[in-house]
């Protein structure tokens, strides 16, 4: 698809998808993290094999995001850039903003207690990773909720 053909809808849907592969890489590399804090050697060395094949699905989800827009600079395009500073998208953003925000201020207390009172080892990196994954995924997904 050249620059010219391309229609909001198309650009809306490219934007959505980047958004999934960022929502997927987000869970992916939370929970990996995760697995190599919380579990054994035998599992965290699966842990350690899943983060060394996170380039290759950025590859393939990038790829695929790529020949879903043609090759054309749609990033950068003024039709993008339209979308983007769209008043129902900037909404959607402040909204995702929000619930993130909201999701993290729970994570935390949630996690801090749950985390001390079952008296896990590496306690701080196992609550920052926690707090980060499910505030971003929070955000992100409520972003995709609410935008059309």
């Amino acid at each position: 698809m050249t620059q010219e053909k391309m229609n909001s809808d198309v650009l809306v849907r490219i934007s959505h998808m980047s958004l999934w592969i960022l929502l997927a890489t987000i869970l992916y590399v939370g929970g990996a993290m995760l697995v190599l804090l919380l579990g054994d050697p035998e599992t965290a060395a699966r842990a350690r094999m899943a983060l060394v094949m996170l380039p290759v699905f950025n590859a393939v989800a990038f790829g695929a995001l790529l020949s879903k827009s043609g090759k054309a600079k749609c990033a950068t395009s003024p039709q993008m850039r339209a979308v983007m500073d769209d008043e129902l998208r900037q909404m959607a953003l402040s909204k995702g903003y929000r619930n993130g925000f909201f999701a993290t201020l729970v994570t935390t207390v949630a996690a801090s207690l749950i985390v001390s009172l079952s008296g896990v080892e590496k306690a701080p990196a196992v609550i920052m990773v926690l707090v980060i994954t499910v505030g971003v995924s929070t955000m992100l997904a409520s972003v995709l909720y609410h935008d059309r």
